[in-house]
């Protein structure tokens, strides 16, 4: 069943999608920190909880970012992928870690990260890829 939109702005379609903090930041830990269980995300920084996490996932699934799949090694784990669409969020999630280095509180080391994704977002985005298909 198709979810009907609030209205036809790709804006708004982006928002309905991935818009709230927690589906970011599974994407964001899928990216950038080799993260893709249930209990890696659980145990991110910001301490999502388990049933906004169970939801966030569910959406995700649903609007075709994310895949799921038994571990080979262990059937009880399920890992989480990006989908081809999931993917195409990358340099959504690059800009936002410039704008985000610029325009928040200073540290260092995230304002040199950002430099360097600036400074060539086309070899940031082949580096997010390759780490997602290790």
């Amino acid at each position: 069943m198709k979810k009907t939109l609030r209205s036809s702005c790709p804006i708004n379609f982006g928002l309905e999608i991935f818009g709230d903090q927690w589906s970011l930041m599974i994407i964001r830990d899928i990216v950038f920190n080799q993260k893709n269980t249930y209990g890696d995300f659980l145990n991110s920084a910001e301490g999502i909880s388990t049933n906004i996490l169970a939801k966030r996932l569910d959406h995700l699934l649903k609007s075709g970012l994310l895949t799921k799949h038994k571990c080979p090694e262990n059937g009880r784990i399920i890992r989480y992928r990006l989908t081809d669409k999931g993917k195409s969020l990358i340099p959504v999630l690059l800009e936002m870690i410039i704008w985000g280095a610029e325009n928040g509180e200073h540290n260092p080391s995230l304002s040199a990260w950002a430099s360097s994704i600036r400074a060539n977002k086309e070899q940031a985005l082949k580096d997010a890829l390759a780490r997602i298909e290790q």
